[in-house]
């Protein structure tokens, strides 16, 4: 497991970010660290993690396996991934065959979805790799209740291991 720095100093939320300049660099250094390698990659921002520095977050996943520190945290849209009991929400890709584009598509979805769901945009601040070997699709426990959209159930995960999370870890993307 690896700790990748990405400096991106012209990748700010003051303008409309560039998505497919800053999106390349981003497949690039996943082509260059994790080609040919099957994952799945969750995208994090520090804002959704204001009492922890990126270091500090950096060594709780590390630790632990994942950002989900806080057992009784909520998180955006907590009831329609709840039925799902999922540990994570990330993108399986392969890296080679069909990651290209992913880094423009992930920068544009936290500087636009996330105003519509949350109210503000979001900076990527780190990029957590998995193996997605390591994980299984999250299957809708709670029929009863209403889930996401079935075009994103492809999107939800839980560890294969739960007591060795971290153990499923690719490496760690840092972008400053």
């Amino acid at each position: 497991m690896e700790i990748i720095t990405l400096s991106l100093p012209e990748y700010t939320l003051t303008y409309r970010p560039d998505y497919a300049l800053l999106g390349k660099r981003i497949d690039v250094l996943l082509e260059s660290h994790f080609a040919g390698k099957i994952v799945a990659i969750r995208a994090l921002s520090l804002t959704d993690h204001p009492d922890r520095t990126r270091h500090e977050l950096i060594e709780i996943i590390k630790t632990i396996g994942t950002d989900k520190y806080d057992r009784t945290r909520k998180g955006v849209a907590y009831e329609e991934f709840a039925p799902y009991h999922t540990d994570l929400q990330a993108s399986p890709l392969i890296i080679g065959k069909d990651h290209r584009g992913f880094g423009a598509d992930i920068i544009k979805k936290f500087y636009e979805n996330t105003l519509l769901d949350r109210g503000y945009r979001l900076r990527i601040d780190l990029l957590v790799i998995y193996d997605l070997h390591a994980l299984v699709p999250a299957t809708k426990i709670e029929t009863d209740k209403p889930g996401v959209d079935p075009r994103l159930e492809k999107y939800l995960f839980r560890f294969k291991d739960p007591d060795h999370k971290a153990d499923a870890l690719c490496g760690i993307i840092t972008i400053l």
